[in-house]
């Protein structure tokens, strides 16, 4: 969330600023980040900023990233067919913007307490690129319930509140929890306009809720009895639900490739051994003024500069949380790259299994602060620039009773396609055997599903 948006709502909703800086500066790019701290510095004089040196000695460190999709994101497709909640307009506005300044537009422009804003605020900034609110409201309450003096039911019952009003913005589907609410979110939007097909949204409705599997393997004969319906009522209501976005806030400008500053640079020691270094060149710099700290001090009379005396407080608060931002991402890196030390010397193919509750433990923090450290977070080392959340890789077995992640397989199969033979290419069946004869237990649909990740087409159209 953007801190100058926030910030109104602090007197009404009971955050503390560290909690309530914590949060929103977890949360936003070293880009992000540099406009705030511009904008804080124009609108308090007791605060001097100083942009970037691009010009220190380590050279220039930005480039392009690529983005890979996250191994826990769901691999289900996604339509773009356009929707009757969705004009042209709506279409522009999202290749412009993202879906977090999109979605806070709306939320200011809500008639509510600004303190129920704040915890729609809140959770907008929770969602992940694809609209998709992935911790639970219990794990939320639990993070903020102390700090708003509240307890953890009282927290909850918030936050239930706030989604469901997030629900009920634009792009239909947001704020949803998994696939089959993302699917009825935009049903249920649509019933409210749509009366000429009631009967035929309501079976969508009921199919998208508890049917999505049956869906995929197309029984219609069982969906036939279960709502005595007629095969071609059935496949009308399925065609509605192809219809849908599985991941409306993937229409928003997700910078999946885009121009980045890495907030940490990986470099190899003297031993050996890779280790992480802060990239301090390229990090804008807040500090107090100092003629004005100097008035205050001599001043004795608060009363008189109560309002510079704010100031004050609130640019002490917002250095300290700079700095908190700043040690947050340097402990998380340095538990990344302790774990991917083979990755850094290998490649790919060495990437371990690691999820978000390890190095959550590792350095005592909540997994939803890690996810939110994770997200548009970058590091540099010599094979490239990679957000932090590219070496969380789900875990797969391994017939010599180890394990492997998702990415190193991945990269064997990248490899196995590389060296076939052009006018022969390997359908995903034999990449299966192949990774079976390695020791690697992979499906056939998870192999296509990995081809596809790395952008490789299928057998058929690689054949020269």
């Amino acid at each position: 969330m953007k801190i100058a948006l926030k910030t109104q709502f602090s007197q009404h909703l009971a955050l503390t600023p560290q909690l309530q800086r914590s949060i929103e500066l977890l949360q936003i790019s070293s880009a992000e980040l540099e406009e705030e701290l511009a904008k804080a510095a124009d609108e308090n004089p007791l605060l001097e900023y100083a942009p970037p040196d691009q010009h220190k000695e380590d050279g220039d460190l930005s480039g392009k990233a690529e983005v890979m999709q996250a191994n826990w994101t769901s691999s289900a497709p996604s339509s773009r067919d356009d929707d009757e909640d969705w004009d042209t307009r709506h279409e522009q506005q999202a290749q412009t913007t993202s879906l977090l300044n999109y979605l806070e537009e709306q939320i200011q422009s809500l008639r509510l307490d600004p303190a129920k804003k704040g915890f729609i605020f809140y959770l907008a900034g929770c969602l992940d690129d694809r609209g998709y609110l992935l911790e639970s409201l219990d794990d939320l309450a639990i993070e903020i319930h102390q700090s708003l003096q509240l307890t953890p039911a009282a927290a909850l019952l918030q936050l239930q509140e706030g989604l469901t009003q997030l629900q009920q913005l634009d792009p239909a589907g947001v704020g949803a929890r998994s696939l089959s609410e993302c699917l009825s979110l935009q049903i249920q939007r649509r019933m409210t306009t749509d009366l000429e097909h009631k009967n035929c949204l309501e079976l969508a409705f009921l199919l998208a809720q508890n049917h999505l599997t049956k869906i995929a393997q197309k029984d219609w004969g069982k969906l036939r009895q279960l709502f005595k319906q007629s095969e071609s009522a059935i496949l009308e209501a399925v065609a509605i639900i192809k219809s849908l976005q599985h991941n409306p806030g993937l229409r928003f400008d997700t910078n999946v490739e885009q121009w980045v500053t890495p907030d940490v640079v990986v470099k190899l020691n003297t031993k050996g051994k890779w280790v992480v270094h802060s990239n301090q060149a390229f990090k804008p710099r807040l500090t107090l003024n100092q003629e004005y700290s100097r008035i205050l001090k001599e001043n004795n009379s608060k009363k008189s500069n109560s309002a510079l005396h704010q100031k004050m407080l609130e640019a002490r608060w917002l250095i300290k949380n700079i700095e908190q931002r700043e040690e947050t991402i340097l402990k998380v890196a340095q538990a990344i790259v302790e774990r991917q030390q083979n990755f850094f010397h290998q490649g790919n193919i060495a990437m371990k299994p690691m999820v978000l509750r390890e190095i959550a433990s590792a350095i005592g923090m909540h997994e939803s602060t890690i996810s939110r450290v994770t997200n548009n977070k970058y590091l540099a080392c010599p094979a490239g620039i990679f957000e932090f959340k590219y070496f969380f890789s789900a875990q797969l077995s391994s017939d010599k009773g180890g394990s492997v992640s998702a990415t190193a397989v991945q990269s064997l199969i990248k490899q196995i396609i590389t060296a076939e033979a052009p006018k022969k290419p390997i359908s995903d069946n034999q990449i299966t055997n192949l990774l079976a004869s390695q020791g690697f237990t992979v499906a056939r649909r998870t192999v296509a599903k990995y081809r596809e990740q790395l952008r490789i087409p299928p057998a058929h159209l690689r054949k020269n």
